[in-house]
């Protein structure tokens, strides 16, 4: 059995796009924490270490700095390995120029704590353009 629900927010980057949830209430830097081409997470120590973010919906605090994000993004688009949208938390201008040039959806300022909302493996509908994300979890 499903359960299906809907949560407001605010589009920061336009699209729409599914995918399965990657959460972790941390942020991330895509310049020395993804290997854009295999699409995982290679910060030793982080949350996600050796998850892939390759057709998932990272739903983060934030990414964390560096004007490599954009370029790292890309590489990964380009790869194959990219995450299909972003819900964060707090919006990190590079991160959402990065999503921009990639044309990957990006939402934030849910109307529920994300981290509280979406597990890990749920299905996630992004609807930036809307304002909204559906979540379809499994029991």
């Amino acid at each position: 059995m499903s359960e299906v629900f809907e949560v407001r927010g605010r589009g920061v980057v336009m699209g729409r796009a599914e995918g399965v949830a990657l959460v972790a209430d941390t942020t991330l830097s895509f310049w020395g924490e993804v290997d854009a081409v295999t699409g995982k997470v290679i910060g030793v120590g982080h949350p996600l270490e050796g998850e892939s973010l390759q057709g998932r919906v990272l739903v983060i605090r934030s990414t964390k700095g560096s004007s490599g994000t954009p370029m790292t993004l890309n590489l990964a688009k380009l790869e194959g390995t990219a995450p299909v949208a972003f819900i964060n938390v707090e919006v990190d201008s590079l991160a959402a120029l990065g999503c921009i040039v990639n044309r990957i959806p990006m939402i934030t300022d849910l109307e529920r704590n994300p981290f509280t909302t979406i597990r890990t493996g749920d299905r996630v509908l992004v609807d930036a353009l809307q304002g909204f994300v559906r979540v379809t979890r499994h029991s």
